[in-house]
């Protein structure tokens, strides 16, 4: 091996693994999307934003389960790569990279899921606690 090589392999071996923080980003997104059928237009009109577009939002409720497929495999996947073992690397030569904030990463991923759970039960609690 020549030196280039072995150059490419140490800097591609540093770089960090984002896919993580991208699973745990779309989960976040599909719980975001996972309200806007139910929650979002309630929590909008509760900030006193109105408009003829707070309507539309409820047409996205026949996607709901499109919507929670995506957001649950996105919150499997980032799950799995928060909560799977640290890889054993040996660093004794120092080139290891910067370990994931992990806690960040499960707090994230957590809040996400409550949200997608909140979104799913909204329908069925809406009526019960407004007849209260």
């Amino acid at each position: 091996m020549t030196s280039e090589t072995i150059e490419t392999e140490r800097q591609t071996d540093e770089r960090p693994d984002r896919t993580g923080w991208a699973a745990t980003g779309a989960g976040v997104l599909g719980a975001l999307a996972m309200t806007s059928c139910c929650i979002l237009p309630l929590v909008l009109v509760s900030l006193g934003v109105t408009g003829v577009f707070i309507g539309q939002l409820t047409a996205l409720y026949a996607y709901k389960w499109v919507t929670f497929s995506l957001a649950a495999a996105a919150l499997g996947f980032g799950f799995w790569k928060a909560y799977r073992p640290a890889s054993s690397e040996d660093c004794g030569d120092g080139t290891c990279a910067r370990p994931v904030d992990r806690g960040l990463m499960r707090g994230l991923l957590w809040g996400a899921l409550v949200v997608v759970l909140l979104a799913l039960a909204f329908p069925y609690a809406a009526p019960l606690v407004l007849t209260f």
